[in-house]
């Protein structure tokens, strides 16, 4: 035999496996003796309460039961915001489907340990000795792949961060399950086959039945109010729902109003849930997703704790920090991610109530007084902007005040933009009179005019009018004092209640005479002659109209003049001056079709047809009306559409046309009923009599 090819057979050492005889090895080698197969049942206890899921739970269903790939198996990823109770969630899935997994339930909590610390610990769930695991993860990979391969294992990965923390904890079976929990969208898992459940916060039934499961079913039947308000202050949260659970458990005599007026309170609520020591446990999973935030996604979660309103767009992203909207979508997408924000709809997004809190308490912690300040002001001024755009190109021929920064393409796009954040609007009015910003408060009730004019939203409209006109009136600015004076009154009349809109134009006369704003005294003149008109006082209401239609004929205000014409119209109609008053809303009609005003051309039509009706001429009156609704587009204004369809309803019903009458009857009660118009329920009376005809 060649020297060179001979081999030395020696063993050093105790030898506890096999050995081999071999001439050169290369490589690492590893010789594991054999090691009883373990069926592993790794999963922590199931959650001793747990209620409602159904929605989640049959989706785990769905994704668990698609067909595998032929090497790996079906993976699920439940993601959702922290202490949303997606481990719960987890849990209670893997123990109803325990029988399935006949090879034994794995479990790794990813935050807590490195990738191959975490395959030791797997391949010790599956009977490997300590001292059989192979020092690299690599090798511990290899190894794990091998002893799942052919087994159906259910396994739990709790809370990861990464795709890569998951990959190399795939069992190499497609008989297996794999069920992952995270706080981010882990879309390279998505890329290769996983299905992403989101977990949402419990509804508030939901909610209700965790406490009633918790603390008894007696002890939240005896109080239903409190109880509901406690779920509701914890957001639909299960961790929260449990820290408030346990703490009114060792107090059996606390009544839950006790806790909830405690909750109630956002600036003690979190202290509240410290107080106790395990409440601990809310913050510190919004503590943890924030500490893996990068700087600028972090510093705009905090200031969105100080954003006065309540979802939100990119837009108002950008304005609080200060950067342009494509940089906020990043630092927005990052956020989603984490899920410290849901994406609601396209470029929609919201923060739970808990996490708005708690990213306030890090706002303070961390940013200025003056930059928390500028933050708000920055979003306030941002919605003042925009609803001045959307107000202008809803009331395209009102003065406005304030400059257009945005183009928005048709009336009717204006009007729903500003009627899907009016209550965004309404919040940051408000924040900006609650800080003595009076300009602002003044500029966003000036925008929503036209939204409160063709949409309704009257409670709104009042609450709003007070404060704009506490602002300009606390000001000293006289100009924007009548202004949201006459803008303020005008809402009395819509709400049935004319006598109470007396004194604002009243008051906005005198202002508006005193400072020499004469558009201001033709306004308030023509809001009191509405208001008399209302009241029945028709020669009052004749005399403020002529005054009021004088200043808008000496300074060239042609849609105020057609305005006026229209209003005198029908003032001189119900006092049966119908020569005069149809001279009027012919006057009325020919100057808004010349200068385009759509609005007040049909409100002209409809007067002609009033007085047609009056003088007993019902096909003529049939006519105009039509005419008149015709010529307003119902998706624009069914505001102004409800006075002409309750016009031609009487005049139809005077025709013999019952059939007609209840039609637009039926019209004008849901246009009401949309807008919460309080005319509803006078024209619901005139139907029911009507179908008794």
């Amino acid at each position: 035999m060649d020297p060179s090819r001979r081999a030395a057979n020696r063993a050093s050492h105790v030898v506890g496996s096999s050995v081999v005889q071999a001439g050169v090895v290369h490589g690492d080698v590893h010789f594991h003796g054999s090691h009883r197969e373990l069926v592993p049942r790794q999963l922590p206890a199931a959650p001793a309460h747990f209620t409602g899921r159904e929605r989640e739970l049959r989706a785990l269903t769905e994704a668990l039961a698609a067909r595998p790939q032929l090497d790996r198996p079906p993976v699920a990823i439940l993601t959702g915001l922290g202490g949303v109770g997606k481990t719960a969630l987890a849990l209670h899935w893997l123990y109803h489907a325990g029988d399935r997994f006949p090879g034994g339930q794995l479990y790794a909590r990813l935050s807590a340990h490195g990738p191959g610390e975490v395959l030791g610990d797997l391949l010790h769930g599956l009977g490997v000795p300590p001292s059989d695991v192979p020092p690299g993860a690599s090798q511990r990979a290899a190894l794990y792949r091998s002893l799942t391969a052919g087994r159906s294992i259910a396994v739990l990965l709790d809370d990861a961060a990464s795709t890569d923390q998951v990959s190399a904890l795939l069992p190499a079976s497609p008989r297996s399950v794999v069920v992952v929990t995270s706080r981010h969208r882990l879309s390279g898992l998505v890329a290769h086959g996983g299905v992403t459940v989101f977990v949402d916060v419990l509804p508030p039934d939901g909610s209700v039945e965790l406490l009633s499961r918790a603390l008894g079913r007696d002890r939240v039947a005896a109080e239903p109010e409190p109880a509901r308000a406690v779920a509701e202050l914890c957001g639909g949260m299960p961790i929260a729902l449990h820290v408030a659970a346990a703490r009114l458990a060792v107090r059996p005599r606390w009544p839950l109003s006790r806790l909830a007026d405690e909750l109630a309170d956002e600036r003690r609520r979190l202290r509240t849930f410290v107080a106790e020591g395990g409440a601990l446990a809310v913050e510190m999973c919004f503590d943890a997703s924030y500490r893996g935030l990068p700087p600028d996604a972090a510093r705009l979660y905090r200031l969105l704790g100080v954003y006065p309103g309540d979802d939100f767009g990119p837009g108002v992203a950008a304005a609080l920090i200060g950067t342009s909207e494509a940089e906020a979508e990043r630092f927005l997408a990052v956020l989603v991610d984490a899920s410290m924000i849901a994406d609601t709809a396209y470029d929609r997004y919201r923060c739970h109530d808990l996490v708005r809190l708690h990213a306030r308490r890090l706002a303070e912690q961390h940013d200025p007084a003056p930059e928390r300040q500028r933050a708000i002001r920055a979003a306030v001024s941002w919605y003042r902007d925009r609803a001045a755009s959307a107000g202008r190109a809803a009331t395209p021929l009102r003065p406005h005040h304030t400059r257009a920064t945005t183009e928005f393409g048709t009336r009717a796009a204006a009007l729903d933009w500003l009627e899907a954040e009016l209550p965004n609007l309404i919040t940051c009015l408000r924040t900006a009179h609650g800080l003595g910003w009076h300009e602002l408060v003044c500029e966003l009730y000036d925008a929503l005019w036209g939204v409160f004019l063709y949409r309704g939203h009257y409670a709104e409209w009042i609450d709003a009018g007070s404060l704009a006109v506490d602002a300009a009136t606390t000001s000293g600015d006289r100009g924007a004092e009548v202004r949201m004076l006459n803008q303020a009154a005008a809402v009395h009349l819509r709400v049935g209640e004319p006598e109470a809109g007396l004194e604002p134009y009243r008051r906005a006369l005198a202002v508006a005479r005193s400072a020499g704003d004469w558009a201001g005294e033709a306004t308030a003149l023509e809001g009191l002659g509405a208001v008399t008109h209302a009241c029945g006082r028709l020669p009052e209401a004749v005399e403020h109209y002529r005054l009021a239609l004088r200043l808008n004929e000496a300074h060239e205000r042609h849609r105020g003049t057609a305005l006026l014409l229209c209003y005198l119209g029908h003032a001189l109609a119900g006092q049966d001056e119908l020569d005069a008053a149809a001279e009027h809303f012919g006057r009325a009609a020919r100057l808004a079709a010349s200068i385009g005003d759509g609005h007040c051309q049909a409100q002209a039509i409809a007067g002609l047809g009033a007085v047609h009706a009056a003088r007993g001429a019902l096909a003529e009156a049939i006519t105009e009306l039509e005419r008149g609704l015709r010529s307003l587009p119902a998706s624009e204004a069914a505001s102004l559409r409800v006075p002409v369809l309750e016009k031609l309803a009487e005049v139809l019903v005077s025709a013999g046309d019952h059939e007609g009458a209840r039609r637009h009857w039926t019209e004008a009660l849901a246009a009401c009923t949309a807008m919460d118009d309080p005319r509803a329920e006078r024209i619901r009376a005139r139907l029911r009599s009507a179908r008794r005809e």
